[in-house]
């Protein structure tokens, strides 16, 4: 099979918006197939992300106006791309185009012309739904980008979404039909996860972007409560943000320093290794428009280094966060405090809940959810 794939964020730019779009093509070229993936020419001076890439995946970077500038490039990429998208859809047979959906840029409007062009199926993925709330002339600004991104969601043939929950945000906000979608999450490298690791130290580890919807400062809320039943609790925060200075001085000012660690930006092939270090794993401690219903990345991570997740409620669906089994929801500091003193002085719990994390992320595997991709595609052929 051959797929044409127009993407916005692509190696080597870093980030979950660069590593889903990759995991998901290099493994369908991994099972055999071909796989070209047409993304804009950004000029990119933050960390990189490099990982091997198979062969029958091939890379064609379109010129793109402003492209050390990413909000604008992201609006000015849809013409070349496009326009590259025609042009090499006309010369080569694709089967279908594939793309990833985010209301911040373009691409899946440049996608799902080209499927009209050339008449194959446009099989969009939606991770990112919608923004948060906006104010000011932002709001002209989304109400424009929501119009644009309705036609493109009505034209596209198949839209992939993580759950339920955004399937119905989906339908609600953009008016789309819930028998076009079709639920197809996001999926986890498992064979980076195989080292069991039966010497973890009482850490609580974050992974991923510093940004107020996450909720670090509800976590950090709780850290002086639990230091003080179990001293040798440490913090962990890997990754960084707009809210990672301010996390740093709550921390200075609360004289909490010796139990929380901000690690920073650390190379995608160390997070295994800091995340079976440590005993549970954080998820989103905040319910906004932008963490309700969402499938981070990091919490798959979680699930597949065996540890027990703890978020807040209405964050994580059901088949991914089980209350009680695999972790807890939480409703505030207070809570999140407790269950965490909880899950550090019950060694044995926190193992089976562990245990119950890594059984249930075994679907979520790559290769599963690249050929769920495949058999939505059959389905639009019949």
């Amino acid at each position: 099979m051959r797929v044409l794939a127009l993407v916005f964020y692509f190696p080597p730019i870093s980030g979950g918006g660069s590593v889903v779009p990759f995991e998901i093509l290099n493994t369908l070229a991994e099972i055999g197939h071909d796989v070209t993936v047409l993304t804009p020419n950004l000029e990119w001076k933050d960390r990189t992300y490099e990982p091997d890439m198979n062969s029958r995946l091939k890379v064609i970077r379109v010129e793109t106006p402003l492209k050390n500038m990413i909000k604008i490039a992201a609006r000015l990429c849809y013409f070349n791309l496009r326009k590259k998208g025609e042009e090499i859809g006309k010369r080569e047979k694709f089967d279908f185009i594939f793309t990833i959906f985010h209301p911040f840029h373009l691409v899946p409007n440049a996608a799902v012309s080209c499927s009209k062009v050339l008449g194959i199926p446009a099989i969009v993925k939606i991770d990112d739904a919608i923004y948060e709330r906006s104010h000011g002339f932002k709001t002209i600004q989304r109400r424009i980008e929501k119009i644009l991104n309705t036609r493109s969601l009505k034209n596209a043939t198949k839209l992939l979404v993580s759950n339920e929950g955004t399937k119905e945000l989906v339908s609600n906000f953009y008016g789309i039909p819930k028998n076009k979608m079709s639920i197809v999450p996001n999926g986890i490298d498992l064979s980076s996860f195989e080292k069991n690791n039966n010497d973890r130290k009482k850490n609580i580890v974050f992974s991923g972007a510093m940004y107020y919807h996450r909720g670090l400062d509800i976590l950090l809320g709780a850290v002086q409560e639990i230091v003080k039943k179990i001293p040798e609790a440490r913090f962990i925060l890997i990754g960084d943000g707009q809210e990672m200075q301010k996390l740093k001085n709550s921390v200075i000012e609360k004289n909490l320093s010796s139990n929380v660690e901000f690690k920073g930006w650390i190379p995608k092939n160390e997070i295994p290794y800091n995340l079976m270090e440590s005993c549970i794993g954080i998820g989103p401690l905040r319910a906004t428009e932008v963490t309700k219903n969402a499938l981070p990345i990091k919490v798959l991570e979680y699930m597949a280094s065996s540890l027990p997740i703890i978020a807040a409620e209405e964050t994580l669906q059901e088949d991914i966060l089980k209350d009680g089994q695999n972790g807890y929801f939480i409703k505030n500091s207070d809570d999140l405090a407790k269950k965490i003193i909880f899950l550090l002085q019950n060694d044995q719990l926190r193992e089976s809940m562990g245990k119950k994390s890594r059984d249930m992320v075994s679907q979520f595997d790559w290769k599963n959810i690249a050929n769920r991709i495949l058999e939505e595609y059959k389905e639009v052929r019949k």
